[in-house]
């Protein structure tokens, strides 16, 4: 499964190249047909702003039940929350969503 570069409209971009593009603020990964760099859209700034916000909603409320005698059990649940929020955030980018031309520019 390839994507396709914005720029040259060739199918060129692997999954896990497209995940590791950046967001839209970064300066994106170099298109191996033309060169051009691509970046992920609004739509994966979107997921990973929903994402967090959850993430930090989740880890609040548990921080504010835990008692005195389950903190490492709290704190190994609050890691993995952070965790899995990561690791939905790289998915989404991976296979979600269409590349754009970054905003930033190489100078």
């Amino acid at each position: 499964m390839k994507y396709i570069c914005p720029h040259c409209g060739e199918k060129t971009f692997s999954p896990l190249q497209k995940a590791l593009a950046g967001s839209y603020r970064s300066m994106g990964k170099p298109c191996p047909n033309c060169g051009k760099r691509c970046c992920n859209g609004m739509a994966s700034i979107y997921f990973d702003s929903i994402i967090s916000v959850l993430a930090f909603v989740l880890i609040m409320i548990l921080y504010m039940n835990s008692d005195s005698s389950n903190k490492i059990q709290s704190t190994v649940i609050m890691a993995v929350i952070i965790a899995v929020s990561l690791l939905l955030s790289f998915l989404f980018r991976m296979f979600f969503g269409k590349l754009v031309e970054p905003i930033r520019r190489m100078q």
